[in-house]
């Protein structure tokens, strides 16, 4: 039997829950402004300098927030949670675990105020087997999509060997692995065959198979919170592409229009959030296993390997060698539905101002946004562009911006709450002594996820009020309506946690 915490663990429970219910409940999407006609430059500083205690240089953020942009629902509430944590920490050692039913575990932390705001997490059909999950499911039918990669020798894997780098805490299982997936012709599906990992190297038959692909899960979801979402969406490109869009494209210009709704209120959100889980005792080293050093290490690291091809689906797939692949990839035909409408919008747009090429070119401000991007993102912008400063190139560009912005910080980010929270089915932490994740640490799991599906401003919305002219706003109405259109088929097919619906989609990654 789980024994019963101490009385100061639900003296603790209540004050943060009640943190993580106000912030849900109070932070409302406001629509989106007008630029500003005379912004005040932004500088890109080290997050070691913007935020003292993160001691990370690579990683650059905005010197401030810009004036408009700041919310003080917000401040004073990350400001609250910031101080709580260094004077009554949330996860303290010594808690129980939480109950061996993930069901019991589940109601115990997920209290009837939450449901009211908020469905409970569902159990995704990927997840559903008896023992463990199928990998080769969830390899293309769920978030972790985006691990899927060919090696060298035509071997389909998901990696996660860089995990071993970085100090976890003692008594956590390291969690670098390394799954290896055949293809199953008939059923065009995925079979994950043998994992790497610190218990060895094991195949399907092992007795300890199942442990080896909680390993593998544990990284999965690691690796997916703080690189790909975090690191990447917000702070290796969704920065960048603000601060650089602010200071480069002015009020007047139609670039700056087209792009706005997707970058408004980055620097409030990413100052705010990044101070409240990556400071010490924030929610990346309480909740998953690597030390504040280790999590900053990781994040050095994975920063410098950041790549913009990543923002558009095609790109993507060819460059990790899947295309040809004779498997079914419903998470990728879905980004691909998706960013196609997007791409339709942007080049509709770019066209209705720049009648040619030239015309582009010709234009400095665009230019030196190009440049801005181009120095700033980590390995540049040329996996997108190619180079080239055409209407095509740019229009995919700026397409993969808004991609980033909503797509894919929806499925990396708010979607996560009908996977990470079945801890019994992927592990957020795995202790070596057997024992289950504490109750602590489940509910600031929970609270982080809860909290990371917050009413933002959405992405399905009549903009054509941003635009300059008649151009951009037939423009943005007729992006509007492409996406209603998406979003009825979409709606039509059967119920998957993994799939986008554009009405579910946020403008921006703004908390």
């Amino acid at each position: 039997m789980t024994p019963r915490p101490p009385f100061s663990w639900f003296v603790r429970k209540f004050i943060w829950n009640s943190m993580s219910l106000l912030i849900f409940r109070f932070k409302k999407a406001k629509p989106i402004p007008l630029p500003p006609e005379n912004p005040e430059p932004l500088r890109a500083v080290p997050l070691s300098q913007r935020i003292p205690g993160i001691e990370i240089n690579n990683i650059r953020m905005a010197d401030h927030i810009p004036p408009g942009e700041t919310s003080k629902v917000m401040f004073y509430s990350f400001a609250l949670r910031t101080w709580l944590s260094r004077v009554f920490p949330p996860v303290v050692t010594g808690l129980p675990e939480i109950a061996d039913d993930i069901n019991v575990a589940m109601d115990q932390a997920l209290n009837r105020c939450y449901r009211a705001l908020y469905p409970a997490p569902s159990l995704p059909a990927e997840l559903g087997h008896a023992g463990s999950p199928e990998i080769g499911d969830l390899a293309t039918s769920s978030p972790f999509a985006c691990f899927l990669t060919r090696d060298g020798d035509g071997t389909y894997v998901w990696d996660f060997r860089d995990l071993d780098a970085h100090e976890v805490y003692g008594g956590l299982r390291p969690l670098g692995s390394r799954v290896f997936f055949a293809v199953d012709k008939a059923a065009r599906k995925l079979k994950a065959t043998r994992i790497e990992c610190v218990l060895g190297d094991i195949d399907a038959s092992d007795d300890r198979w199942n442990e080896a692909v909680r390993t593998a899960l544990c990284a999965a979801s690691t690796q997916v919170s703080m690189v790909n979402h975090f690191n990447w969406v917000h702070l290796a490109c969704g920065g960048p592409f603000a601060i650089a869009t602010r200071n480069n494209l002015g009020f007047h210009h139609p670039m700056c229009r087209l792009m706005w709704p997707h970058m408004f209120g980055t620097q409030n959100s990413n100052f705010l959030v990044t101070e409240g889980q990556m400071l010490p005792g924030g929610d990346f080293e309480t909740v998953f296993s690597f030390t504040h050093a280790g999590m900053c290490n990781l994040f050095a690291r994975s920063y410098d390997g950041y790549r913009a091809s990543v923002m558009v689906p095609r790109l993507d797939w060819r460059d990790r060698g899947l295309e040809d692949g004779g498997f079914d990839a419903p998470v990728q035909d879905n980004l691909t539905q998706i960013f196609d409408v997007m791409l339709a919008h942007t080049t509709r747009y770019i066209e209705a101002y720049y009648p040619s090429d030239e015309n582009l070119q010709r234009d400095e401000p665009v230019q030196a946004w190009l440049r801005a991007l181009e120095a700033t993102i980590p390995n540049g912008i040329g996996g997108v562009t190619g180079g080239e400063v055409t209407r095509s190139s740019i229009a995919r560009l700026a397409a993969g911006f808004i991609f980033m912005a909503a797509v894919q910080h929806e499925l990396l980010g708010s979607m996560m709450w009908n996977y990470q929270m079945w801890v019994d089915k992927i592990p957020v932490r795995i202790h070596t002594d057997g024992r289950r994740v504490s109750v602590d640490v489940f509910q600031r799991l929970l609270n982080a996820n809860f909290n990371l599906n917050v009413d933002r401003a959405k992405l399905m919305v009549d903009f054509s009020y941003l635009a300059l002219d008649d151009r951009g706003r037939a423009a943005f109405k007729m992006f509007l309506e492409d996406l209603r259109k998406l979003d009825k088929a979409l709606s039509q097919q059967q119920t998957a946690f993994w799939r986008v619906l554009p009405s579910r989609l946020d403008a921006n990654i703004n908390a």
